[in-house]
């Protein structure tokens, strides 16, 4: 609904623009009196038009151009009185104007007149402009002559202008624009529908349920993103259209109406001008161009074959003595970067205006505030290599950095990412891996076996024997922990109400290293419960008077009673 109200919405007020512009140009061409544009130029002109095929050719000397209807008919190059050559020219050029485009005055007839000035070129009785003796010396004639010939130049002007701005002349140049314009509407409406109609179909396909096919694994497909964009690049490309259109078409149909004749030739000169300069710059360093493209294609295809190379090794397929496949991704990486380093610094010089100071201070700048703020970068970029080819770890790797315990899901160029039992994931920049200590769970457990240890505190009153046997017991009942090689226990300390037992199991699973704890820590408690081992941690008093065994209810033995209070001495009151 928003899109057809839209879609109306564009086509009303192209309608309203259209006929606002025609009308007002109707008004501008019909009611108001039409002057010819005025410019000063200092060139050859085009070679005027004679009278009775008698030719004039004026030499391009330093003058002003008197220009009707478009069409210079001569320059004025000497003063009259005080009046300077650019005011003789505008005055003697808005004096032919009136005569030529105005459709209703009479047929005129052009008279020469000898005065004291010079001769008059009259029509009527007003005086189009004066030929002097400096203007024929100018021409080298005589001074009749050059009268004559510039008012036949006039006279052929002025008939020819009149026939342009002539009524039935101006209502066919009118139709003409009014068609051109009813036309670009008609287009314009066409690309705004054309435009909504493909909007529609992105917006209603969803896969399966239109269509009946699926966009495959891709998640660019799969996410909405690719309809945002297509939308996008619709738009894009429906605005280009149109202004495309506008450029191409309207100065060619204001060129129709004289009065927009000068805004049509302007606005030609603006499009014309930058692409004039653009394509001079294009040719100009096309040789460039061409050595910028072969580096760009060289570099490309050394890249791919370089990628290729180390998928191969990452695979296992292809192996070089020393070099370990896990490395490949991250030696693939450093070699596109270097690779592309390279290309940039060759093909620096032929960049066109690489040679420029403006150039050359913006290269400046961009490389001391890359320096300046790139320091830390720059350490964890060789922290990740370092780490890299050290081989401390591996993508998958249980590893404890730091205060950091988790599995190594990701190694990129700057920073570590580790997933934690808790699912949290940490990035930890290489910096910070490098200066910390590394524990590596994983490399130890493809050996030997991790050895996973904790610590029990036990009475003096329990033999130790009985202590390591509860102990093995409960290693060798927890999952995950190898028989082979055998849980073993080590006394760490004898303290001052208990010893400390440490229990030492074997484990290749460091994955499941947290629930291993956890089960085995569950596995103790029931082997020192059953055997009736009371645990003590950290410290116990030996008074037990009184108390009940710190034991389950249902592991302690068959008509246990708590032992009462008891004094060994009798009370002496002396």
């Amino acid at each position: 609904m928003n899109q057809l109200t839209s879609h109306r919405k564009f086509n009303r007020t192209g309608v309203l623009f259209a006929a606002f512009i025609s009308v007002m140009i109707f008004l501008s061409i019909v009611a108001l009196p039409v002057q010819a544009g005025f410019q000063l130029q200092e060139e050859t002109p085009h070679p005027p038009k004679t009278l009775d095929d008698q030719e004039l050719e004026i030499t391009p000397l330093p003058g002003v151009p008197v220009e009707v209807g478009g069409q210079i008919i001569f320059y004025v190059r000497q003063r009259v009185g005080s009046l300077s050559p650019t005011e003789r020219a505008a005055l003697i050029q808005d004096r032919i104007n009136q005569l030529a485009t105005n459709p209703f005055a009479p047929q005129v007839e052009l008279t020469l007149v000898e005065s004291s000035e010079g001769t008059d070129i009259m029509a009527g009785e007003q005086i189009l402009l004066t030929v002097t003796n400096a203007d024929a010396a100018a021409l080298d004639m005589e001074r009749e002559e050059a009268a004559q010939i510039a008012a036949g130049l006039i006279q052929s002007v002025i008939v020819e202008t009149r026939q342009q701005y002539s009524l039935q002349a101006r209502i066919v140049r009118i139709l003409e624009f009014l068609a051109i314009i009813a036309g670009l509407i008609i287009i314009f409406i066409l690309i705004n529908r054309l435009y909504h109609r493909l909007v529609q179909k992105i917006e209603i396909s969803k896969t399966d349920e239109v269509t009946g096919k699926r966009p495959g694994k891709n998640p660019f497909l799969q996410s909405k993103l690719w309809k945002r964009t297509a939308r996008l690049l619709l738009n894009i490309f429906r605005w280009f259209l149109l202004i495309f259109i506008i450029i191409v078409v309207l100065p060619f149909a204001l060129r129709i109406l004289p009065a927009t004749a000068m805004i049509a030739e302007q606005l030609i000169e603006l499009v014309i001008t930058p692409l004039s300069a653009f394509w001079f710059w294009l040719v100009t360093n096309q040789n460039n161009f061409a050595v910028i493209f072969i580096i760009i294609l060289v570099t490309y295809i050394l890249i791919r074959i370089v990628g290729a190379i180390f998928n191969e090794i990452g695979k296992g397929d292809f192996r070089i003595k020393g070099f370990e496949p896990e490395w490949a991704p991250f030696t693939r990486k450093i070699l596109s970067f270097l690779m592309v380093v390279a290309a940039v610094i060759i093909a620096y010089p032929y960049i066109p205006g690489s040679d420029s100071e403006g150039f050359k201070g913006i290269t400046i700048f961009l490389g001391a505030l890359v320096t300046i703020s790139s320091a830390s970068a720059v350490s964890n970029i060789v922290s990740g290599v370092i780490q890299t080819y050290t081989g401390a770890f591996k993508v998958g790797d249980v590893v404890k950095i730091g205060d950091i315990t988790g599995v190594v899901i990701e190694k990129r160029l700057l920073t570590t990412r580790v997933r934690t039992f808790k699912n949290e994931t940490v990035s930890i920049p290489n910096s910070g891996v490098i200066n910390a200590n590394v524990v590596n769970y994983s490399a130890l457990a493809r050996g030997k076996g991790l050895i996973l240890y904790t610590t029990v505190t036990i009475g003096y009153d329990v033999p130790w024997q009985q202590v390591h046997q509860l102990l093995v017991a409960a290693a060798l009942a927890t999952q995950d922990v190898l028989e082979s090689p055998k849980p073993f226990v080590l006394q760490t300390s004898l303290n001052d109400f208990n010893v400390s037992y440490q229990l030492n199991c074997y484990t290749q699973n460091p994955l499941r290293m947290i629930k291993t704890y956890s089960a085995l820590h569950a596995n103790i408690q029931d082997q020192f419960n059953q055997a009736g081992v009371e645990i003590m941690s950290p410290a116990y008093t030996a008074l037990r008077d009184g108390n009940t065994a710190a034991i389950p209810a249902e592991d302690r033995p068959e008509g246990y009673q708590a032992p009462g209070f008891r004094i060994d001495q009798p009370y002496n009151p002396d």
